[in-house]
């Protein structure tokens, strides 16, 4: 994919990104990416604009058609020799369609390149080569070629130089609409459907130039009438009139590779059973008992069986048979923005690795983020409690009704309002935060607030987020309203550890800070113990998150410990100890929220660093509120 084309499919895969991670993915610096925008917008210019706004790029587009047509034109011109995997690709794909050998020196001619820099290239194919077997034989004056089994030459082509060796190949209108109509009785998606298409080509040039597969693996027969086999042999027979021969029952087999990690679904559902369907779902129950051991986030097996399971069946042929996903472009994205989903995804990555004895590669773990992501929100809807809140109000219906109008721009949906007189309120009691308007009093031992009709949004999400209520905790759920692990503690709760104090020490010492102050049971020191003893909760080397349910607190409690460390010293330097209401009367959502900061605090190292030095929670509290809006301080 090359610069332009990725620009692109990060913006409209986004709302909005900023330059460092649009250089992070292309790996240049920003200022070749603030050249490549401008670029871009020349080259669309009438249909799309890249506009920068609050330090973010966005992409607005005015003509979805001739956005679609500008953005075919950038993908299809040819790479600049500048970027390195793209000479990889082009000089696969010219020893690919060479019949005879290939000189060092007609490669640096083609390519304009010194011949120095065409040695270092060749020595770069050979390492996207080696794992699938094949070799580049010859010397480089007299004439280099590829050797090894055509199965693995098809299989690197296809993962490396796919674009170079066939963007230009023509396969025929008849062929492809061929492909397509066998394609859409199977409801393949688009990127499926493409992907199918490519084996085609591959498959259809190999042969029909007299590139015979030969035996194929032993693995490869265990495709045989799976679903896999049967659109591979859908498509056979659908070809092989137009090309006035049979293929042989190899290059059938070698196709149903292609579709052995797709999602296949005919009129009457999901097409066969696959062998490793059995598999995968002994994986989502040992992948779920690994989530609740470290993390103590419990995901219903009903919320994940079915779909999951599918998923892992596909997952498990992908890495079986050696295939791979496209180019992962958003991991880095993923992490960032869902780290306890990721965090889920690296567990279930360690069940599979271990489980099987194959590795699970980056995309495949950015997709099982996206998946967790997608349970999270379903168990957090489901989990989750409506608050419940009650307006007493002195100055009748009209302030009352935009008091609420106002709440409801700030609180969580679902949040259940009543308007009560404060002349006769009744049991406040009953609700999980109260708001009275201006002048107003309420007898009650719930959370109150004081709202007027002039709304300050800012102000008041801060106020929210200051508010801990039973089974809620901060009510204010909005990255603007600061840091959520903040509002959890106090001056009382914040703890300078000793220098040199480890994690084993420094969440006893968390602990017992809690106890003595009887913010948590006397059990509280033992569950934390027992958990720690089925999996540590020392997330690396410099933050640890042990945590624990109390069934004696009816909201949440959290103490957080820094260690203070000179920069390069090793050892943790920050600990959150958090205790959590009985599963009964609370749900994970307020623990997810907690994982997600105190994951994205970790991968912070700068800020760790700083953050191990402060000496009072209000240094602490200013300093998270900074980092919210500069990640980087």
């Amino acid at each position: 994919m090359n610069r332009a084309v990725t620009i692109l499919s990060q913006l409209e895969s986004s709302d909005s990104t900023t330059r460092e991670e649009l250089a992070r993915r292309c790996g240049v610096g920003v200022r070749t990416i603030a050249s490549e925008i401008a670029h871009l917008n020349k080259a669309l210019e009438g249909a799309a604009s890249i506009r920068l706004a609050d330090g973010r790029y966005r992409l607005l587009i005015v003509d979805a058609g001739a956005y679609g047509r500008g953005r075919e034109r950038l993908a299809t011109v040819r790479e600049s020799f500048n970027d390195p995997q793209w000479r990889a690709a082009w000089i696969l794909a010219r020893l690919l369609r060479s019949e005879v050998p290939v000189r060092t020196e007609d490669l640096a001619l083609e390519m304009r390149l010194g011949r120095t820099s065409v040695v270092a290239d060749v020595a770069d194919v050979r390492t996207l080569l080696s794992p699938f077997g094949v070799t580049i034989e010859g010397r480089t004056r007299v004439g280099l070629q590829l050797a090894g089994p055509e199965a693995g030459i098809r299989l690197a082509v296809l993962d490396h130089a796919y674009a170079a060796a066939y963007r230009d190949y023509p396969l025929g209108d008849d062929l492809q609409a061929a492909v397509e109509e066998v394609l859409a009785a199977y409801r393949l998606g688009s990127e499926s459907r493409a992907l199918v298409l490519r084996w085609v080509t591959v498959v259809l040039d190999r042969h029909l130039t007299g590139h015979d597969l030969g035996a194929l693996p032993a693995t490869y027969h265990d495709l045989l009438d799976t679903p896999a086999h049967d659109l591979a042999r859908a498509l056979a027979a659908r070809l092989e009139p137009l090309l006035g021969e049979r293929l042989p029952d190899e290059e059938v087999l070698f196709l149903a590779l292609s579709a052995a990690g797709l999602r296949m679904v005919v009129d009457d559902g999901p097409t066969g059973v696959w062998p490793t369907a059995a598999a995968a779902g002994e994986l989502v129950g040992r992948i779920l008992e690994r989530i609740t051991d470290e993390m103590d986030v419990r995901l219903a097996p009903s919320e994940l069986t079915q779909e999951f399971s599918q998923h892992l069946t596909f997952l498990l042929n992908r890495m079986r048979f050696g295939l791979r996903l496209a180019p992962d472009t958003q991991g880095g994205r993923l992490r960032d923005e869902y780290p306890a989903a990721s965090r889920m995804a690296t567990i279930a990555g360690d069940v599979i690795e271990r489980e099987t004895g194959l590795a699970v590669e980056a995309g495949e773990l950015s997709l099982l983020t996206t998946y967790f992501q997608v349970f999270l929100a379903e168990h957090a809807s489901k989990g989750s409690r409506d608050l419940v809140v009650t307006i007493v109000s002195g100055r009748g219906p009209a302030t009352a009704r935009l008091v609420r109008a106002n709440l409801e721009s700030v609180l969580p949906a679902g949040t259940r309002y009543s308007i009560v007189p404060d002349a006769a309120p009744g049991d406040l009691d009953d609700s999980d935060l109260v708001v009275t308007t201006p002048g107003t009093r309420a007898a009650t031992r719930r959370p109150t607030l004081e709202l007027g009709e002039v709304f300050d949004r800012q102000a008041v999400l801060r106020r929210l987020h200051a508010l801990r209520v039973p089974a809620h905790g901060p009510l204010s759920h909005g990255a603007s309203a600061g840091s959520f692990l903040a509002a959890l503690l106090d001056e009382g709760r914040f703890v300078r550890l000793p220098a040199g104090c480890d994690y084993r020490e420094g969440t006893q010492r968390l602990v017992a800070r809690l106890t003595e102050r009887g913010l948590v049971g006397a059990e509280f020191a033992a569950a934390i113990a027992a958990r720690e003893d089925r999996a540590t909760m020392q997330l690396d080397d410099q933050i640890g998150f042990p945590h624990a349910t109390d069934p004696t607190i009816a909201s949440p409690v959290c103490a957080l410990g820094v260690v203070p460390r000179s920069d390069g010293e090793a050892g943790v330097r920050v600990i959150v100890c958090l205790a959590v209401p009985a599963k009964l009367a609370y749900d994970d959502t307020l623990l997810i929220r907690v994982y997600d900061e105190v994951i994205r605090l970790g991968a912070n190292r700068p800020a760790l660093a700083k953050l191990s030095r402060l000496t009072s929670y209000e240094q602490f509290f200013y300093f998270m509120e900074n980092l919210a809006t500069g990640p980087t301080t």
